[in-house]
């Protein structure tokens, strides 16, 4: 059966992700924070302390009563006794009490019993007053904070053992084609070694969900049935490949027969022969079983779906300037693979639709999307940029 009309890539996500549900406190778990690397937070985090909790040394040097120094200078040094005008303190140490400054152990020379102020420094110059850093009560972690190394070391700093945070999304990953082949097979013409399955299942677990990754399903209306016999276990389920308009693309039929597709052909190059449908209440995403197509469909369906049910939405861009025209089919929304040079912020175009060629995404470190509307990008225009 040939594809009806396209749906817009736009469009496309909106149905899909109106049907994801985002997880609530049923799906959430308590971790101690050194597991909780890399997990999207269920809920705030308030400090319980002030950081630091009290002033304290923010250099090695000698703490000062900065009214005492206001004249010190290289040709005018002031001297303090040391011990009573003047108390060493390591940095980190608490500020002595009636001092209020200190300065840095270069700016000064020990002297009999005397230290001599070269510079003059501020009231609270070299010191880190109490809380400055964070208050009691601060809100250190938002809900829907992905938990990076310094979100850790933060929540570590305000004493906090362990954190709430959502679980791991459980995806079922199925790779689907008679021409598939294990590794360790004969590989004859006709057959290709199987990797969009282990491909997307490592994009899973890059984005936060647990990824299992089933064998090869043949191009069978009974074995692609059975897969769907259990995917209420899971939160997701995704194929690959058996999705376009050959004799052996069974996806759609199956689907169509099993639940409620939403959407079948997206005006995405590569990526068109995309499918969504709903198996009672798990959503199916069917990806394109070429590979450049699989990675365009999963960053710009698969990845937000993750996200929605994590209620983390961070995708970071930046703008850069293409060295070579791009160019895009009118009607169709473009995925396009990029080399970015970071020092001159130069994107060098690797393909624009080109659904077969892996090498195209290994090449590239980012890529971009040009709308359905536009037909050339020119060099020299700046386009914004996403990392791969």
């Amino acid at each position: 059966m040939l594809f009806g009309s396209l749906t817009s890539v736009e469009e496309a996500k909106r149905r899909l992700l109106e049907r994801i549900e985002p997880f609530g406190s049923e799906d959430v778990e308590t971790l101690p924070i050194e597991d909780a690397h890399m997990r999207i937070l269920a809920g705030d985090v308030m400090s319980g302390i002030d950081i630091p909790h009290y002033n304290r040394a923010a250099m090695d040097g000698f703490a000062v009563r900065h009214a005492e120094v206001k004249q010190a200078g290289r040709m005018n040094p002031v001297l303090l006794e040391k011990g009573r005008n003047a108390v060493w303190v390591h940095t980190g140490d608490p500020l002595p009490e009636g001092f209020d400054a200190v300065v840095r152990v270069e700016d000064t020379e020990e002297i009999e019993g005397f230290v001599a102020v070269y510079k003059a420094v501020r009231k609270h110059e070299n010191v880190g007053l109490r809380g400055e850093d964070v208050r009691k009560g601060d809100v250190i972690a938002e809900k829907g904070t992905l938990l990076r190394a310094h979100s850790i070391a933060l929540l570590r700093s305000a004493g906090v053992e362990s954190v709430e945070v959502f679980r791991r999304p459980r995806v079922l990953v199925v790779p689907t084609g008679d021409e598939l082949l294990k590794p360790g097979e004969r590989l004859v013409e006709g057959k290709v070694y199987e990797s969009n399955g282990i491909m997307i299942a490592a994009y899973l677990r890059e984005w936060g969900a647990d990824a299992e990754v089933t064998d090869i399903v043949r191009d069978e209306v009974s074995q692609l049935g059975r897969i769907f016999e259990n995917a209420g276990d899971y939160d997701l389920v995704v194929t690959t490949g058996g999705t376009s308009v050959g004799k052996r693309d069974l996806v759609y039929s199956v689907l169509d027969t099993l639940g409620d597709v939403v959407f079948r052909g997206v005006a995405l190059r590569p990526g068109k022969p995309t499918l969504f449908a709903m198996v009672d209440d798990t959503p199916v995403l069917a990806l394109p079983g070429f590979p450049a197509a699989c990675v365009a469909s999963a960053y710009l369906f698969l990845k937000p779906a993750i996200q929605k049910m994590l209620g983390f939405s961070e995708d970071m861009s930046f703008f850069a300037r293409v060295s070579d025209n791009i160019y895009s089919k009118a009607g169709f929304t473009s995925f396009v693979r990029l080399r970015v040079d970071f020092g001159r912020m130069v994107a060098q175009p690797i393909s624009s639709y080109g659904s077969g060629i892996l090498s195209s995404i290994t090449k590239a470190n980012c890529y971009t999307i040009i709308d359905e509307n536009t037909e050339v990008v020119e060099r020299g225009e700046s386009v914004r940029v996403f990392p791969l």
